[in-house]
C-alpha cells in the first residue's frame, strides 16, 4: 500500500498527518513550531523528522513513504526550499520530497480547484487567492518585521507598548497592565524589557485571548488593538478581492489560523465584518496537514 506524508509547519506548532493511497488519514501527530530561521534553515528539521518518523510509525507506513509535501512558514522560497527538500531526502521520509509556505498547503485544502480567498490569522497572517481566471495572488506575509498586521504576534505587541505607554502617562493606564504582569509572571512593567527581548514569537500570540477579555470588559486600549486587527485582517481580504475583479460568482473566504478557526477570538469579528464586502464566509474547517498530504499524492 502507498502512503503520503504531509507537514503543516507554522510559528505556533507542527502537524504532520499520513494518507494512504485512496487519500484516508492513517495517523497525525502535533509538535512545536518549525518556524525557518534564514541563518540556519537545518535548526528545526529535527521536529519535522521526528514527526514524521511518529506518525509513519503510528499508522503502519514503512519509510520512505511515496511523497512527502511540507508546508513550513519561511521556507516557501529559494534557496531556503531546496535545504529543506534535500534535508527531507537525505533523512529518509521519501524520495519524492517538496516544500513550499506553510499557507500553500491549507490552501489546498481550503480550494484544490476553482476561485476562492484564504485569510490566515495565527502567530503571523498572510490571505491568498485565486481568481475566476485562475490567477493566484498573495496579500501579506512579509514577517514580523514589514507585516504580520491582524496576527497574534502584533497584537500581542501592541499591548505591550500600551501598557509601557500607560505607565509613562503618555496614554491614559490601561486595564491591560495587571493581567499582562500575571499571565508574563513578572512583577513590574520594567520587568518586561527582559521578557520581551528573549519571548517567542508564539508566546507573544498567546496573549491574544486574555487581550480580548479586557476589550470586551470595555479597555478602550485593548478595544482599539483588537478594531485595528480586524481592520487589517480584512484590508487584506478586501485588497484581494479588488485585486482579482472580476469575479465569476460572489468570492469565498476561509478562515485558517489560531486566531480565527473554529474558537479562535477573533473568528466572529473577522466574519461580521467580511460579510460587509462583497464575499461570502466559507463555513469549512480548513487543515494544512491534509491539504498538504493531497498536494504529496500529486507528486506522483
Amino acid at each position: 500500500m502507498s502512503f503520503f506524508l504531509g507537514v503543516d509547519g507554522g510559528g505556533t506548532r507542527t502537524r504532520v498527518a499520513l494518507a494512504d493511497g485512496s487519500g484516508r488519514e492513517c495517523a497525525r501527530a502535533e509538535g512545536p513550531p518549525t518556524l525557518i530561521d534564514p541563518a540556519d534553515p537545518k535548526a528545526t528539521m529535527g521536529v519535522i523528522v521526528d514527526l514524521c518518523r511518529e506518525v509513519a510509525a503510528k499508522g503502519g507506513a514503512e519509510l520512505p513513504v511515496e511523497g512527502l509535501w511540507a508546508g513550513i512558514a519561511g521556507a516557501g522560497t529559494e534557496p531556503m526550499r531546496s535545504v529543506v527538500e534535500t534535508a527531507l531526502r537525505d533523512a529518509g521520509l521519501s524520495s519524492r520530497a517538496s516544500v513550499g509556505a506553510d499557507a500553500e498547503a491549507t490552501f489546498h485544502d481550503a480550494f484544490p480547484t476553482g476561485p476562492g480567498i484564504l485569510l490566515i490569522s495565527g502567530t503571523g497572517s498572510i490571505a491568498l487567492a485565486r481568481g475566476a481566471d485562475g490567477s493566484r495572488v498573495r496579500v501579506g506575509g512579509w514577517g514580523a518585521h514589514l507585516g504580520d498586521e491582524g496576527s497574534g504576534y502584533r497584537i500581542g505587541m501592541a499591548a505591550l507598548r500600551a501598557l509601557a505607554q500607560g505607565e509613562d502617562g503618555r496614554t491614559a493606564p490601561t486595564r491591560l497592565r495587571d493581567p499582562l504582569l500575571e499571565a508574563l509572571g513578572v512583577d513590574a512593567p520594567a520587568d518586561l524589557i527582559k521578557w520581551t527581548a528573549t519571548a517567542r514569537k508564539a508566546d507573544v500570540a498567546a496573549l491574544v485571548p486574555m487581550i480580548c477579555e479586557v476589550a470586551e470588559a470595555g479597555d478602550e486600549a485593548a478595544t482599539t488593538i483588537i478594531e485595528k486587527a480586524v481592520d487589517d485582517l480584512v484590508e487584506h481580504v478586501r485588497t484581494l478581492v479588488q485585486r482579482l475583479e472580476p469575479w465569476s460568482a460572489t468570492p469565498e473566504v476561509a478562515l485558517a489560523g489560531g486566531l480565527i478557526e473554529d474558537a479562535g477570538p477573533l473568528r466572529h469579528r473577522v466574519i461580521r465584518a467580511i460579510e460587509d464586502l462583497p464575499c461570502g464566509h466559507r463555513d469549512r474547517a480548513v487543515d494544512g496537514a491534509r491539504g498538504a498530504c493531497a498536494l504529496a499524492m500529486g507528486l506522483l
